[in-house]
């Protein structure tokens, strides 16, 4: 058989930023691949079937990206071929180091590999936002260290996106009251549809006086670092709790321009708790808190929506990374090939 087209997202440098088609990344229609004879070595070959865009990319950009390779993010594939007992032809693989091409030879030897079973029959683009590695980041993150009792208040920065919308939900669903902000009226509109007790535009309203005018805040979600978390702090309840997710503030800023917080002797007169995490090691201290079982429970029941911004074109990755890292998106990005 004929060598097969298999366009390829090819990192070629480190973003000084947000990536710049053609000069950071890179599609390549030019490479092929032979799929009745390519070498397996112990893996697999699938197709291609969805490719999710998630702004941790960014970092790895930054720390783990070699010029001129594909690059990596969380994929799902069809197994078209194996060489390993464990997947068969026609089963449903995902990788979180998937190759952004439309074929790709996965193996176990240099990236955790599962079978998606997707009984509940949800879309397969689910499997990398909600149930995927944003979802298990807000689920986790949120059960082991936000401590919540119904009846509090929580905050939740960027709650519109593919992490703070699951949080806003999870917290909802456990009877908090739920205030989060977003960057675009849109997506306000898209907060108050998940159920969002106060949803407002952070670049038309000031967070610290509509955190104050709600009462404070018991659990501040933190997604953005900067000045978004010296304020919040200083609208924190006595025994408040802070969890540390992301910095989106900071994501293209020079480290020596990064936000210092003077907002931190708030932590020691209001007896406030601040602690970051990162999904792995929070699992493996705690537990994953059944996630995929209640997640799925819990969009089947309708308590859990999720909103996507899809293409099925691969040259689009680029600019929806950009946009996802700016907050310029409407939903979580996904590349869906079939």
């Amino acid at each position: 058989m004929s060598p097969t087209p298999n366009p390829t997202l090819i990192f070629l440098s480190n973003p000084q930023g947000v990536p710049v088609p053609s000069e950071n990344l890179v599609v390549r229609s030019d490479i092929t691949i032979d799929v009745d004879n390519e070498a397996l070595n112990g893996g697999i070959l699938a197709k291609t079937v969805a490719l999710g865009i998630d702004p941790y990319m960014s970092r790895r950009m930054q720390f783990e990206f070699k010029p001129n390779t594909p690059v990596l993010g969380c994929g799902i594939g069809v197994v078209l071929r194996s060489d390993n007992p464990k997947f068969r032809v026609g089963d449903h693989v995902l990788g979180r180091s998937y190759p952004f091409a439309h074929y790709a030879v996965l193996s176990e030897a240099t990236e955790p590999l599962r079978v998606v079973k997707n009984e509940a029959g949800l879309p397969w683009t689910a499997y990398l936002g909600v149930l995927g590695l944003a979802g298990e980041t807000a689920w986790v993150g949120y059960k082991a260290h936000a401590e919540a009792k119904k009846g509090e208040t929580i905050y939740v920065s960027t709650g519109a996106g593919a992490v703070g919308s699951v949080v806003c939900q999870a917290a909802k669903a456990e009877g908090l009251r739920v205030i989060a902000s977003t960057g675009s009226d849109s997506k306000v509109e898209f907060l108050k549809e998940i159920g969002v007790d106060v949803a407002f535009n952070y670049k038309k309203q000031d967070v610290g006086t509509v955190l104050k005018e709600e009462g404070g805040v018991d659990i501040y979600w933190d997604n953005v670092g900067g000045k978004m978390l010296e304020t919040v702090m200083g609208c924190m309840n006595k025994y408040g709790r802070i969890v540390i997710c992301g910095f989106a503030s900071q994501w293209n800023v020079p480290p020596t321009e990064w936000h210092g917080n003077k907002s931190l002797v708030l932590a020691l007169v209001k007896n406030v708790t601040i602690r970051g995490f990162l999904s792995n090691d929070t699992i493996a201290k705690f537990g994953d808190f059944d996630f995929e079982a209640e997640v799925t429970k819990l969009i089947k029941e309708g308590k859990m929506t999720v909103r996507e911004e899809a293409s099925d074109k691969l040259e689009d990755a680029t600019k929806m990374l950009s946009d996802c890292m700016v907050g310029a998106n409407e939903g979580k990005g996904v590349i869906v090939f079939s």
